[in-house]
């Protein structure tokens, strides 16, 4: 059964996600439309990554629903519409240069063990300018800072030309002249039509350009709509009554 509208692109339904037999998401029941810029809020171990993770089927859910553009996400194939990028410090990458990273961005849209095309190398250059660092490619990864790292990072969620964008905590380690750059990018990438969801404890420079938001605080949903300057904003609302199916102690890795 189809749950979501047709500009539906992230819905869930009641979802739970347990990790060792303890609950670490409860009752989550979230959607994102097409061409939302959407935060994503919480404390530490409030079940942010979690719950990205789940909706990307990098973990698996043990109740509810998740669906992907309208599909339940045990149907949905097409991975090459959801660019992801994961918080810079979980990356490892040693001795590849910046051109060779956005290239694997390009993966999905390829046969298995085929060389780049002309579109595949027209994609990586265009993204590549999108993110100002075209004058880098040649460098390695390593060798540039950590704001640079993290456009890097974004290019090669680009270069598949996704239609929905999943950044897990951008701004993490990145001055703030860093942070409003990095901004400033995603407003645009938002304006050309990608839908957006980030994982944010402070909307800090993207506080003017959300269009709606998520907090989550042990586990739980707490708040949907305007976006507060911080999660700690809502420290003090009493969490949803729990379901005594689902009670238990919280803990969250992420």
């Amino acid at each position: 059964m189809q749950l979501t509208t047709p500009d539906s692109v992230i819905h869930t339904e009641s979802l739970l996600v347990e990790l060792g037999g303890l609950p670490i998401l409860r009752e989550i029941s979230i959607e994102v439309a097409r061409g939302d810029l959407t935060a994503l809020m919480g404390g530490n171990g409030s079940g942010k990554t979690t719950l990205v993770r789940a909706l990307l089927g990098l973990i698996p859910h043990q109740g509810g629903q998740v669906e992907l553009f309208g599909v339940a996400s045990e149907q949905f194939h097409d991975w090459k519409r959801i660019g992801y990028v994961p918080q810079r410090g979980a990356v490892s990458i040693k001795q590849a240069t910046v051109r060779e990273v956005v290239a694997t961005g390009r993966l999905a849209s390829r046969r298995p063990f085929s060389f780049l095309s002309a579109t595949d190398r027209r994609k990586i250059s265009a993204a590549l300018d999108a993110v100002g660092l075209a004058d880098r490619a040649a460098r390695r990864f390593t060798e540039l800072s950590g704001g640079q790292q993290q456009r890097v990072l974004i290019a090669r969620a680009l270069a598949g030309e996704v239609d929905l964008l999943v950044l897990d905590e951008p701004f993490a380690g990145v001055d703030l002249s860093v942070q409003d750059s990095l901004a400033g990018l995603i407003g645009e990438l938002n304006r050309a039509g990608t839908t957006v969801l980030v994982v944010l404890h402070e909307t800090g420079a993207l506080g003017p350009l959300l269009t709606n938001s998520i907090v989550l605080r042990e586990g739980r949903v707490i708040h949907v709509g305007a976006p507060p300057e911080t999660a700690d904003h809502f420290h003090e609302r009493p969490l949803p009554p729990e379901k005594p199916l689902l009670s238990g102690p919280i803990g969250e890795v992420g």
